[in-house]
């Protein structure tokens, strides 16, 4: 799948939902949930996708809503709610269950609407199942990269697992950050002060608390971008927002953008990271080509919570972009994008503006 689809499926859910709030689970089931199962990459109309999955548990019979198999076993649960209704506890202890009793590694409980990550963890002698993420539609897109764990290719290639893996290590390190944040502190400002001199132990203080509080956050907003996605000859090979990496050396890459109007090229830009070629584009797109006058509305929000371009540093909730860069004229623009994400806007902007972008270097 591309990122074209998945604006696509959001785009046409969101209507959907909007124009049926009411949505039965049947409804739901068809028009929501099988679109996405098929933008995860499983065939709807093959032996790999099972509906009303049969299983026993107790002395009691039930099924599943859609079971997604690799060689015939069942590898995701997915249950479905109408949209009309809200997620409960009760649907939680449903799913689990299902996933326990057939030992399957991957549930997802859904109204189509809201969705819920469910993965089987088994690093102790007695498995269980836990919650990885919870959003909703609007929020889909910046949380594709937990979905997307649920495709058939991450599934059957055990990249899954890798993935989540370091998600949970990202959540767990959070919440100890945040509950050891005094003691954490100080043992860095005593050891900084260990190897300079402590009479500067009340200007280091307060930055070691700075320095925690910036840990936390960038390990609570990390993206898709900071997680492992290959698996290749048994290294994983990471992207991040400023290195492209491969399992032979680390090579630092410039991000190039090239502008062209008419097949002629006008512009170009190469920075180190990804956020300051988009923030140099966008900049030049404001100044130049009157970019926000070709935006439908302003500030610029594609969907319901998140603003891309603002004369603020805030998205219509009053939240804080939690990475942005400033630009010209106090415009103020949110990077925490994926790679795709980043370029599709790019893209969108710059014809808007009458001009073709491309992509070179570490793009």
């Amino acid at each position: 799948m591309n990122e074209s689809e998945i604006t696509a499926y959001v785009e046409r859910s969101q209507s959907l939902i909007d124009q049926a709030p009411q949505m039965d689970e049947e409804n739901t089931k068809v028009k929501l949930i099988q679109p996405l199962i098929k933008l995860l990459g499983w065939d709807m109309f093959s032996p790999e996708v099972e509906l009303e999955y049969p299983m026993q548990i107790g002395r009691g019979n039930t099924r599943a809503d859609h079971a997604l198999l690799i060689e015939t076993a069942p590898v995701v649960f997915i249950e479905a709610k109408g949209c009309d209704s809200t997620l409960t506890d009760a649907d939680r202890c449903q799913l689990t269950s299902y996933m326990r009793q057939k030992g399957v590694d991957w549930g997802l409980l859904t109204t189509g609407s809201q969705f819920e990550i469910f993965r089987r963890r088994k690093n102790s002698s007695r498995p269980d199942e836990v919650s990885l993420a919870q959003f909703s539609i609007a929020e889909l897109e910046d949380n594709w990269h937990v979905l997307k764990l649920l495709s058939k290719k991450l599934v059957k290639t055990g990249e899954a697992d890798t993935i989540a893996h370091r998600i949970e290590a990202r959540q767990h390190a959070v919440e100890t950050l945040q509950q050891q944040k005094e003691s954490l502190a100080e043992r860095v400002t005593q050891l900084v002060i260990a190897e300079i001199d402590d009479s500067l132990a009340q200007e280091i203080e307060p930055k070691s608390k700075e320095y925690i509080d910036s840990l936390i956050h960038t390990l609570a907003n990390g993206d898709e971008a900071d997680l492992p996605v290959v698996e290749n000859g048994g290294e994983i090979v990471t992207t991040s927002d400023e290195v492209v990496s491969d399992t032979s050396s680390t090579v630092d890459t410039a991000y190039i953008v090239h502008l062209s109007a008419n097949g002629d090229r006008v512009w170009s830009c190469a920075e180190e990271n990804q956020s300051d070629a988009m923030a140099e584009t966008v900049d030049l797109l404001i100044q130049e080509y009157d970019l926000i006058d070709q935006l439908d509305s302003f500030p610029y929000v594609p969907g319901s919570k998140n603003a891309i371009l603002n004369s603020e540093p805030t998205h219509p909730t009053g939240e804080p972009m939690r990475r942005q860069r400033n630009l010209s004229d106090e415009f103020f623009l949110y990077v925490s994008l994926n790679q795709e994400s980043k370029k599709r806007y790019l893209t969108k902007f710059s014809e808007l503006c009458g001009l073709t972008a491309e992509f070179g270097g570490g793009w």
